[in-house]
């Protein structure tokens, strides 16, 4: 069993008294304010360099397996990485920590990024300008533009970069600094949507998943209470409205898939056709406030599982990055009518006068 370092938060010198009780067994290196305790294992000091493919291994593991970007474990992972660019040493293995740290956004951009996408910034500038005479770099070539994600796995490179894993194939190329130059504007990017426009972008982790607890009731299948889908998907979408979210065409299109089940027989409350109505009401006003488009087509929302994907992608920064890369190696609709106010409002119209036949429909009967 792999056992794991702990932290006494706020323990200093005086710490060590309460943790000579397990002697021998444990370790106790003091840092500042806080205590850390090896347990015999390599411990996982993310601010020392590894000494050790074990302790590689190890810390790649928390890369990957660290969970709560707001915890103090995940700041500390993420700034021992950052610490390490400055050394010039293993620089493409700290890139790809980080990397692998951005996984845990989500999509989302991380709290306090510009110091991360400043380190990272420096290094691309750094080594960009070095010479080489590849026609490609793995930072391009081991991206899936189709699935959006890596063919191996940033910690996994990370490890063989180091020699804690098996060797890398053509490691002229993965070591050239053009290629880590790239990888590091990958992860500036991947922290902080919008640093760099030529790198891909991972999609979210979520995305596959994110939009799951839609098709329980798109496919009349509801686990659990379609009336409370329906209302908490209508509640996002009114605080999108108000708050004025870029994220505001993506949610429209997440309840104009739940439309044909709130308007079906199967709803026969006018409470809960309110909140939809009310909800995208105010989509409508907020999307219209937009000036028309001019784009030549927009998404066909006919078939939940033709766009799920793209609505999924359309509702972080990173994923709406990860599509814009997506659609300029493969075609498709640009982003821009991905997320068009002027087309969602519409949407949201088409969608009310549906709903209002609905709900007339119910009070007629109730009447």
């Amino acid at each position: 069993m792999e056992l794991r370092d702990i932290e006494i938060p706020g323990a200093g010198p005086a710490g060590s008294t309460a943790i000579n009780a397990i002697a021998d067994r444990v370790e106790v290196r003091n840092r500042g304010d806080r205590l850390f305790v090896g347990t015999g294992m390599t411990e996982i000091d993310p601010f020392t360099v590894p000494d050790s493919p074990d302790a590689w291994r190890a810390l790649a593991a928390e890369w990957a397996g660290t969970s709560g970007v707001l915890s103090q474990r995940y700041a500390e992972l993420m700034q021992g990485a950052v610490a390490h660019l400055g050394t010039e040493t293993h620089t493409l293995a700290w890139t790809l920590g980080i990397l692998t740290l951005a996984t845990r956004l989500d999509g989302e951009a991380l709290p306090d990024a510009a110091p991360v996408v400043a380190a990272l910034s420096a290094v691309a500038e750094r080594l960009d300008g070095a010479p080489c005479d590849h026609t490609d770099h793995p930072y391009l070539t081991d991206f899936d533009d189709e699935d959006l994600d890596w063919d191996v796995r940033p910690e996994d490179t990370a490890l063989r970069a180091v020699g804690a894993g098996p060797p890398l194939d053509d490691p002229g190329r993965w070591r050239c600094p053009r290629n880590v130059a790239g990888f590091a504007r990958a992860a500036a990017e991947a922290v902080s949507p919008g640093a760099f426009d030529d790198v891909p972008v991972r999609a979210p982790a979520s995305v596959g998943q994110g939009l799951e607890f839609l098709a329980d009731v798109v496919y009349d299948y509801p686990h659990g209470d379609p009336y409370e889908n329906l209302v908490d998907r209508a509640r996002e979408l009114l605080e999108a409205a108000r708050d004025d979210t870029p994220e505001l065409p993506g949610l429209v299109f997440a309840n104009c898939a739940l439309l044909w089940y709130a308007v079906s027989e199967r709803v026969d409350s006018v409470e809960v056709l309110d909140e939809i109505i009310a909800a995208h009401e105010a989509a409508a006003r907020r999307c219209l406030e937009s000036p028309a488009c001019d784009h030549d087509a927009h998404p066909d929302l006919s078939d939940f599982e033709s766009y799920r994907r793209n609505a999924e992608l359309i509702l972080t920064p990173g994923g709406r990055r990860a599509y814009r890369w997506q659609q300029r190696s493969l075609g498709g609709l640009p982003l821009e009518a991905w997320i068009c106010r002027d087309n969602a409002g519409v949407e949201s119209e088409l969608a009310l006068d549906e709903l209002r036949k609905a709900r007339a429909g119910l009070t007629a009967e109730e009447g």
